[in-house]
């Protein structure tokens, strides 16, 4: 996420917003949430607007990450529909090995979680560390145990998440201790999109979320690094790429231009990203084919933009290939799915906005053990 999004988190020290008066309008909805086995539908949140989360299917969300904004709204609006609502936040890199730095950061961040009658908080941190830079991975690994214990110290129910690449194998330079982070976290959520961020051999378009990376990635915690299924939540794309092509072969190969990312010369960069609420209008309306990928399982299309004359290829994710995965992670025995990111889907009150969410939210998993 940190490559692509912007979000003012990033730095953070999120400050606290409310007093230790209950904001709600029915105290028990300032109470925790108990349940910490329950299965997982870990939606990200971007926008603080009460007209897009008060229309997110609540019969299967259980945990809202607020990214860049704290709200009492939201929160007792989840609490009501029996959900957890946590913060995002990141650390520096070069403060990792300073012990008292992240003392620090650790309290800071569970002032904000306590202050605000939250469930606890999500790490996204997505720096390169190399293989060489020992103290610094034990350091971000200490990073995460110190909030775990800090967390579960004083709020007992709270959560504890950390975001990882979509496979262990030190994807774009993060060669970090999984097996630790695991081990001081609820559940770690796998970050399987971007998969492009590294790609090796002919630059071209290709999925965001394959079905065979994915699978691969999801692989290599299970039995690589020997991480639990039920500690481990898929991560999947409400968005993809729009990619320009420098070439489009008959046999729908997309070329793209070289963009180089931690030391691979091709990249998704060469893309755009593009949600599903401008992806699939343009779909309908432009008269374009979408094109199923039989090998990621995944859909495509073309589309010749009429001002300038230039073909794009769309690759990204709809509810058949969510469906898809979500079925994945059900055989896997994973603890459950999440999207990055909800508002990615019109929120808008017409009859072609409520169909079309409707079918996106409906192709995630419903109930506490689907």
């Amino acid at each position: 996420m940190e490559r692509r999004v912007t979000y003012a988190v990033v730095s953070l020290m999120l400050v606290s917003t409310v007093s230790s008066t209950c904001p709600c309008s029915d105290p028990e909805w300032c109470k925790p949430i108990t349940n910490t086995t329950r299965k997982e539908v870990f939606m990200f949140s971007l926008h603080d607007k009460a007209s897009s989360w008060s229309r997110f299917d609540w019969t299967r969300v259980t945990t809202v990450v607020m990214v860049g904004y704290v709200s009492p709204d939201l929160m007792c609006f989840a609490h009501q529909h029996n959900a957890r609502v946590v913060i995002i936040a990141n650390y520096q890199t070069a403060d990792l090995t300073n012990s008292s730095k992240r003392q620090a950061w650790v309290t800071q961040q569970l002032a904000t979680v306590q202050d605000n009658y939250l469930d606890g908080i999500n790490i996204d941190f997505e720096s390169p560390i190399p293989k060489d830079q020992v103290d610094v991975r034990d350091g971000y690994t200490s990073l995460v145990r110190e909030t775990y214990q800090a967390f579960k110290s004083a709020l007992p129910y709270s959560q504890v998440t950390v975001d990882v690449a979509w496979s262990p194998a030190c994807i774009d330079l993060r060669c970090y201790d999984y097996k630790g982070l695991a081990q001081y976290t609820d559940f770690l959520f796998v970050m399987s999109y971007d998969e492009q961020s590294q790609i090796q051999g002919e630059c071209i378009a290709k999925a965001n979320s394959g079905f065979a990376k994915t699978l691969t990635g999801l692989q290599g915690y299970l039995k690589i690094v020997e991480i639990p299924p039920s500690q481990l939540v898929l991560g999947m794309p409400w968005y993809g790429y729009r990619y320009p092509c420098l070439q489009l072969t008959q046999d729908d190969k997309c070329f793209i231009k070289h963009v180089p990312f931690r030391g691979v010369n091709c990249s998704d960069a060469a893309g755009t990203q593009r949600d599903f609420s401008a992806v699939y209008p343009l779909l309908q309306s432009s008269g374009a084919k979408r094109i199923w990928d039989n090998v990621t399982q995944t859909p495509h299309f073309t589309y010749k933009d009429p001002s300038t004359g230039i073909m794009y290829q769309y690759q990204y994710d709809d509810p058949e290939s969510i469906s898809i995965k979500c079925q994945m992670a059900e055989t896997l025995g994973l603890r459950g799915v999440g999207i990055w990111n909800a508002d990615s889907v019109d929120y808008s009150n017409t009859t072609e906005a409520n169909k079309v969410r409707q079918w996106m939210w409906g192709s995630l998993p419903q109930g506490p053990s689907w």
